[in-house]
This record gives C-alpha cells, structure tokens and sequence, in this order.
C-alpha cells in the first residue's frame, strides 16, 4: 500500500491542465440560433410599433378635440373641427370669418387615418358644448380607435 499512496500523493500534485472556454462549433450553434429567435420576433415588433402609433394618433385627435374646446370656452367663441378629404390630419377654423387656427392643427402619423367623422363639421360653442356630437374613427393596420364627442362636449377614447 505505500505505493499506492505515493501515486495518490503524485496524482494530486499533477492535476491535469482544464480546458475553459468555449469551442467555435458551440459559439456558432449558439450564435445561429440567436439568429433564428430575432427573425421570428421582427413581425412581433411590427405589430406592436403599429398598435403603438395607432394609440398615439388616438390620443392625438382626443387632445386637438381638447384643445379646441378650452380655446372655444376661454375665447368665448365658437370653433369648427375640419378632417381634410384624405384623413390624414385635422384643424380647428373660426365659423364666423373662416379663419384657421395654426396651433390647433393635428397631423395623424404616417399610415393612420380618420375613416369616419360626423358628416358636420364639429361645433365648439363658448360654453364648451358640441354639435354635432358624434365619433371620429381613427384606423390603422392594427385595428382602430373610435374617439367619441358627447352633446356636451365631453370626449373619450374607445377601442374598437
């Protein structure tokens, strides 16, 4: 049994030398599918970025309504929402003269639309009320936002 100790004693005094690190083949296998899992989340993404632009263009219309209507009740004067033919944007004229309101223009992102407005222009008198009341429909590839006018003038956003 002595020599079996002395080769124990001489095993553990000469470990052999480890090998860390990883080989080309399992860097390539990991890089490949990495690959793989970032292709198969790019329509993901495209999906989300229009949901997300379509909230914001929602949004968007809801706060240029806003908008007109404290500027109706605090000028103490009544102001017409206009869409243009093509959907893509929205501006606030005086009824009386027809004169634009530069600060209350609303330009809808790029591939969102008003589909559907009242088929009157949008009436904010002085005291904050609407007429006609009714719906704008903003629409995307991502579905749509309906953003409601009530008689009152009160405005809210629902999802389609």
């Amino acid at each position: 049994m002595p020599g079996a100790s002395a080769e124990l004693r001489c095993k553990q005094k000469n470990p052999a030398p480890s090998r860390s690190g990883f080989s080309l083949v399992e860097c390539t296998v990991v890089m490949v599918c990495v690959a793989i899992v970032l292709l198969a989340s790019i329509p993901a993404v495209e999906r989300l970025h229009q949901a997300w632009t379509l909230w914001t263009a929602s949004r968007l219309v809801e706060s240029t309504l806003q908008w007109g209507r404290f500027h109706s009740i605090s000028a103490n004067a009544s102001l017409t929402l206009e869409v243009n033919a093509d959907g893509t944007s929205a501006g606030w004229r005086d009824p009386e003269t027809g004169n634009a309101y530069d600060a209350g223009v609303c330009n809808l992102p790029t591939g969102v639309r008003i589909v559907s407005a009242p088929s009157k222009p949008l009436r904010f008198f002085p005291r904050g009320n609407a007429a006609p009341a009714g719906s704008y429909i903003v629409k995307n590839g991502a579905g749509s936002f309906r953003v409601v006018v009530s008689p009152a003038g009160r405005i809210r956003v629902e999802r389609l």
